[in-house]
Formats: C-alpha cells, structure tokens, sequence
C-alpha cells in the first residue's frame, strides 16, 4: 500500500513538472474555451461537450494533487 501510494506520487509529480505535458493539456483547455467562447446560441451541444472536457481536464488534474497528497499525508502517518 505505502509503495503504491509513493509510486502514484512520484508519477503524478513528474506529470505535474513535465512540460510537454502541462502545454498539451493547455492546448486542449484553450481550444474547448475557445468553442464555447464562439459558439452560437443554438450551438448547446458544442457548449455541453466544451464543458465535459474541460470537467474532465480538472479531474485529472485533481487526481494528480489527490496523489501527492496522499504521500504527504502518509509520510505524517508515519512519522507518529
């Protein structure tokens, strides 16, 4: 268990710092703004979608800093 929390970490630290990363993901936020920005008003299909993606990159991004967390609180646990 304690390895597979530090192995979740480890991975979503490098994940976090990796810029390619971080510019891909970018990318992808800006281009589902950019569709709801220019969406019409009969376009609520195209905002929906928008929408669910930009939920989806949050939560990867949550689950990401849920990892490191999870080290963090882990490594208080045992330092008790």
């Amino acid at each position: 268990m304690t390895t597979e929390v530090r192995i979740k970490a480890d991975e979503a630290r490098r994940l976090k710092a990796d810029s390619a990363f971080s510019a891909f993901v970018q990318e992808v936020r800006d281009e589902q703004i950019k569709l709801f920005a220019d969406s019409g008003a009969a376009d609520v299909a195209v905002r929906e979608e928008a929408h669910a993606m930009m939920r989806a990159l949050n939560q990867i991004e949550m689950k990401l800093d849920a990892a490191m967390t999870a080290e963090t609180f882990l490594d208080r646990k045992q330092r008790k």
